[in-house]
């Protein structure tokens, strides 16, 4: 298995690409000069489209990567909880319900401070892990 087949798989190319799309953010273009940014986006861009065919197979192993602040609350919801379970959940209306928080459409601050991280991508892969899921 290559490199970047093993990436998707453990689900660290994704995490991989945003660390990298950060250090860039960092990069003081007055030290290192806008050519050598230039070169290091253009690996950035070309590593993201190397691992891009197996991304859609990818998802649901993104998803998984990052489900743990997800499962901390809502692994423990119970059916009288105000937590509602999201294992098995429908995969349109997770990204719906998402999305809506992420646009502070829905009444919950915990909620609108995670979806506000995360991209669209994210919540994608979140909604294919979670509707594959079993329910609890």
């Amino acid at each position: 298995m290559g490199r970047h087949a093993k990436l998707i798989a453990t689900g660290e190319a994704e995490a991989m690409r945003r660390l990298a799309q950060a250090r860039l953010r960092r990069i003081d273009r007055s030290a290192w000069g806008s050519g050598a940014a230039a070169v290091l986006m253009a690996v950035v861009a070309l590593s993201t489209m190397a691992t891009s065919s197996a991304a859609t197979a990818g998802d649901i192993e993104l998803g998984r990567y990052l489900s743990s602040e997800c499962t901390t609350c809502h692994g423990a919801a119970k059916t009288d909880s105000t937590i509602p379970p999201i294992h098995g959940l429908d995969q349109k209306h997770f990204v719906e319900v998402l999305k809506a928080y992420r646009a502070k459409s829905l009444p919950n601050e915990a909620m609108r401070t995670v979806a506000g991280r995360l991209q669209d991508d994210d919540i994608a892969a979140l909604a294919a892990y979670f509707a594959a899921a079993k329910p609890r």
